[in-house]
């Protein structure tokens, strides 16, 4: 099934009902309509980047999808966003957990949502977190405590899987906070068993102060919500939370992220995208040395992670700080 569209000819929006109406007809994509589907959102994000194409059109491209874009569907609860803000709880831990709809009309959207490029990329970096605090554990000799933070936590089934798996590591204590009740809940009851090895807080990122000084810290998807100045503020607070050997690890979906017309498209889903310069040159400006700064990658290349470990030149940061007022404040 195609749809064949000339370049640079005015946008006309029944074709594109008419294609869509026909797809969501047989079911949703099979494997062999992929590449068509795939060239039909290019155009589609084309076209409403350049304004050809506006936002009523688009929504009404999204009535055409009928129930698949209900919240039956990942794509759907992507796009209604019923908690109020993309990336929930809910739609991440349905990535986690890989869901599919048991309703065979609905199945496809479902399985195709999976295969993209972002979902495999934020079961990766479940992996990436749990591989971490393996890491420290195994880092860190002894008795020492092993304070970590878990920002914007989410539904937190990465701490999960790490206590039922291996992390039995009584000094690895995780503290997670998060500003959406419901989230704190469900993790909260996801990770019971483990009720004295993780603790939750309902509180915003930007305001949330502590007296503990953490060991790790670790943000898998909020900071690519901000623009430069929120990251940069939120960068600087989470640096001043961390002990003299600690390392803060903030997530990033990069420039590489090849799902982005569809997460567009159809879920209304957008980020700010950077790659490994940007992020180097978000730390710079927070006084951070270049030595004290790697960057890593989960095997799609999609989401990137700064890592940041506290070194010499946390002394120079800290000496901007308290010889100057702060240079950014958030504004919403």
């Amino acid at each position: 099934m195609h749809l064949l569209v000339k370049p640079g000819a005015a946008f006309r929006l029944d074709p594109h009902l008419d294609y869509i109406k026909k797809m969501v007809a047989q079911g949703g994509p099979e494997p062999r309509h992929y590449a068509s589907f795939e060239r039909w959102l290019t155009y589609v994000a084309m076209e409403l980047r350049t304004e050809r194409m506006t936002k009523e059109e688009l929504h009404m491209l999204h009535e055409a999808f009928g129930r698949a874009l209900s919240l039956e569907t990942n794509q759907g609860l992507g796009l209604r966003k019923p908690h109020g803000y993309p990336g929930d709880y809910e739609i991440i831990d349905r990535i986690y957990r890989e869901h599919i709809t048991d309703d065979p009309h609905l199945r496809n959207w479902d399985l195709y949502f999976h295969t993209q490029a972002a979902p495999r990329a934020v079961r990766n970096r479940k992996a990436y977190f749990i591989d971490l605090l393996h890491a420290l554990v195994a880092s860190v000799p002894g008795t020492d405590s092993l304070p970590v933070l878990n920002v914007a936590s989410g539904p937190a089934r990465d701490l999960f899987e790490f206590f039922q798996g291996n992390g039995r590591d009584p000094r690895v204590t995780v503290e997670c906070i998060d500003a959406d009740p419901k989230a704190i809940a469900y993790a909260e009851a996801l990770c019971a068993p483990y009720h004295d090895r993780a603790t939750f807080h309902e509180a915003n990122a930007l305001r949330f102060t502590s007296d503990v000084r953490y060991r790790l810290i670790w943000s898998a998807g909020l900071f690519d919500y901000f623009g430069d100045k929120g990251f940069i503020f939120l960068l600087e607070r989470l640096l001043a939370m961390l002990d003299d050997e600690g390392e803060l690890v903030i997530g990033n979906f990069s420039r590489k992220n090849t799902t982005r017309d569809y997460m567009e498209v159809i879920g209304e889903w957008d980020l700010y995208y950077r790659d490994e310069d940007a992020l180097r040159a978000l730390a710079r400006s927070c006084g951070v040395a270049d030595e004290d700064v790697r960057i890593g990658q989960e095997p799609e290349g999609v989401n990137l992670f700064l890592h940041i470990k506290r070194g010499h030149s946390f002394l120079r940061m800290q000496a901007r700080l308290n010889g100057a007022s702060h240079p950014f404040r958030y504004a919403g």
